[in-house]
């Protein structure tokens, strides 16, 4: 499997385009440099969650009779899931900073 054929399968759970999915390879070219190579899980995740941000809908869509919405907490999931396998830190985890000098 290449990496274009991981993305689209993978990023397809999260209402991601082709189109997209060329995107999020141009974008990580650094770590990926060919959309065609032999996929690597760990490589690719870790280029997935560095797009992460940027391929999810903002919004959910809601028009007549028809409605469109997300489990916010299962996408939530596999993102903090992703991130704790790769030992990286989320970009929604919280920040503790020491500000004691304030005082």
């Amino acid at each position: 499997m290449t990496y274009k054929e991981w993305f689209s399968r993978t990023a397809a759970r999260f209402g991601v385009e082709g189109g997209d999915v060329e995107l999020i390879l141009t974008n990580q070219q650094g770590l990926i440099p060919d959309a065609e190579a032999e996929v690597d899980i760990t490589t690719a995740k870790r280029a997935l969650c560095a797009e992460f941000g940027s391929i999810i809908p903002l919004a959910n869509v809601s028009e007549g009779g028809y409605s469109l919405s997300w489990n916010w907490e299962a996408i939530k999931f596999w993102y903090n899931q992703t991130c704790g396998e790769l030992g990286i830190t989320p970009v929604t985890s919280p920040k503790v900073r020491n500000r004691s000098n304030r005082w």
